[in-house]
């Protein structure tokens, strides 16, 4: 917030004693000036008045700011320092610690702000922007003596121009880019989409052009946000003659014909008559987060979220919950594919000023953690803003004014800390079709996390029974499927191997509930050499009660089978009671007995030869079948 100073400046009452009054006139010409925007002139006008009056003190402190947004540190320095010598108002000391902030004199302005900290009757307003600049001295004391490995890299001429480029967005594979592109030298200067694809074959960035379709028009439309299937795009739209507000958060859908539909307002339980900007969809499609305040430039700017329900409406947008917003700016979120982990700019959290990059991670409660600062020198005294990340985690894309660049803003990429790091993603895809008529069925998936029997992620199969989900690589996953008048579906995967240039696919064949039909027990697992259940194998277990009481005319049996190591006797012995063990479960669980038969087949059944570990790892398992 570079005129944050001058417009305090200016709301502060003359002190002119002593002053003349053709010294006054000028210093009010300055302010006049400075609120049309003319900063040379109104420096001239102040220089005037102090040399007609040296003891001015509010020209000092006027002069001292403009000093300040022109970048002329130093002298902005000797001017606050002036008008300390004649005056030790609070609030010249609030501005004079600033500025030596921003001129990384972090020993000199901790000392002020102490002095400061020290003064009665200072509000307590004041007071907060004093102890978050107090703590961002210390913060930015030590990130400047442990600056983090950082080469920023251009995207290319591809990318980039003598315009402006800024908001990023990426797709799930890493390789379609879409950016909001403005040039303020254009006759008309509006906001557009620009889009690039990664070439593999030259390892960069091809050559960018408008996107295709009734996204960009005579309007502005920008900080858009590229759904993970690539069949959505979230965007601002500003000054709408549908709009609520001065911007609102608008979608439009990818269509057959491969360009993209008309807008869509998302309606009033987004937006409202504030401004609403810069949203970022969730890799499921459910949650979106945005930015809301009273304008841009509003001091005081949160982020918000809304869920999308199975009907397809939007929740009522709340702030999100946790330690991201503050009473500052907490602007320009972006949720990674992982969906755990939350970039976002801020100036309320300590930094190295202005807008830095954070992140903060997803906590068990649903709420997000306390914010992590970047460090430096990824971030500046400058705003750094519109950052997004990689679906591997590890790299981030971000606007900024580097020098050597090819325009006014232009988009670089570069590595992130380790510990800034987001989870690195993998995506499955299929279809699920009915396995006796080959009919397409759209219905409800759940993934579930293995390692912490929760839920991971719930989304729907289409019309023609395609899936697509985004799911963080680092665990073991069972994929559910509980559709009524079928019999459930169980099937456990691992990511770790997988690429994110090829998805996995998990086509799904279900079966109607039928006697004779049979289920692999995918994920119930057993203690080595044991009947003991293992705690992975609760959520199945769950599913499994579940579906027989929901089902209560069904009869089973749980079928026991193992690999062919060990003695025939003691393999069937130890199948029969690992069948008995998920009987004895579903019994406890409320299912009556008389619908459950426990029976175990030994190594008599393989499904597959027993001749790697794999496929005896296939053999060992537990089926149901309808009796």
């Amino acid at each position: 917030m570079k005129h944050l100073l001058i417009i305090l400046s200016l709301l502060f009452s003359i002190t002119a004693f002593g002053q003349s009054s053709k010294s006054i006139k000028r210093y009010r010409e300055a302010q006049s000036e400075m609120t049309n925007g003319n900063s040379d002139k109104a420096l001239v006008l102040l220089n005037k008045a102090i040399d007609k009056d040296p003891d001015f003190v509010d020209a000092l402190v006027l002069k001292g700011d403009i000093l300040k947004l022109e970048g002329q540190l130093e002298a902005s320095i000797e001017s606050y320092e002036t008008a300390l010598k004649y005056s030790n108002k609070p609030y010249i000391m609030l501005f004079y610690a600033r500025v030596l902030f921003e001129n990384k004199n972090y020993d000199k302005a901790s000392l002020v702000l102490n002095k400061y900290l020290e003064k009665p009757n200072v509000s307590e307003k004041y007071l907060s922007q004093a102890n978050l600049l107090l703590r961002s001295c210390a913060f930015a004391k030590k990130a400047t003596k442990e600056p983090k490995d950082f080469e920023p890299e251009n995207l290319g001429p591809n990318v980039n121009s003598e315009a402006m480029e800024y908001f990023p967005s990426i797709s799930v594979d890493g390789k379609q880019l879409v950016f909001t592109k403005r040039d303020p030298n254009a006759a008309k200067s509006d906001e557009d989409f620009w889009i690039s694809n990664w070439r593999d074959e030259d390892g960069e960035w091809g050559q960018s052009k408008p996107i295709e379709g009734r996204l960009n028009s005579a309007l502005n439309e920008g900080a858009q946000s590229l759904s993970a299937d690539g069949k959505i795009l979230f965007f601002t739209g500003c000054q709408r003659p549908d709009g609520y507000g001065s911007c609102d958060i608008y979608a439009s859908f990818y269509l057959p014909n491969e360009t993209w539909s008309p807008v869509m307002n998302l309606g009033t339980s987004i937006n409202t008559g504030l401004w609403e900007s810069q949203p970022s969809i969730s890799s499921d499609g459910r949650t979106l987060y945005f930015t809301r305040g009273k304008s841009s430039s509003d001091p005081n700017i949160d982020v918000y979220y809304s869920t999308l329900s199975n009907d397809g409406y939007w929740s009522k947008a709340q702030p999100i919950k946790g330690k991201v917003n503050t009473s500052g700016q907490d602007v320009s979120p972006y949720i990674h594919f992982d969906n755990q982990t939350l970039y976002f700019a801020s100036n309320g959290h300590p930094g190295m000023g202005d807008l830095d990059f954070f992140v903060s991670r997803i906590q068990e409660d649903g709420s997000w953690g306390e914010p992590e600062n970047l460090g430096y020198p990824i971030n500046t005294s400058e705003q750094e803003f519109s950052m997004v990340v990689s679906p591997d985690g590890a790299k981030g894309y971000f606007a900024s004014k580097v020098e050597g660049g090819f325009g006014k803003l232009d988009l670089y990429s570069f590595e992130l800390p380790d510990e800034s790091r987001a989870i690195e993603i993998a995506y499955v895809k299929g279809i699920v079709q009915d396995s006796i008529t080959g009919e397409k069925l759209s219905l409800e998936l759940e993934y579930l996390n293995l390692s912490t029997n929760t839920l991971a992620k719930s989304t729907t199969s289409d019309k023609n029974g395609a899936f697509f989900s985004v799911l963080p690589k680092n665990a073991d996953y069972a994929l559910i499927i509980k559709e009524p008048g079928y019999l459930f579906y169980s099937k456990n995967f691992n990511l770790e191997s997988s690429h994110i240039d090829y998805p996995t696919e998990l086509n799904v064949y279900l079966l109607p509930i039928m006697k004779g039909a049979k289920v692999i027990l995918d994920n119930i697992f057993f203690e080595t050499d044991s009947d003991i259940l293992s705690k992975e194998s609760r959520v199945e277990l769950l599913v499994l009660a579940d579906f027989m009481k929901e089902n209560n005319e069904v009869r089973i049996a749980i079928e026991g089978h193992t690999d062919d190591i060990g003695d025939d006797a003691y393999n069937l012995k130890l199948s029969k009671a690992r069948a008995q063990s998920v009987v004895n479960y579903l019994i406890k669980s409320g299912v009556d007995s008389k619908r459950l038969e426990a029976k175990g087949y030994g190594e008599t059944k393989p499904i597959i030869p027993n001749d790697s570990d794999e496929s005896r790892a296939m053999n060992r398992r537990t089926e149901f079948r309808v009796l």
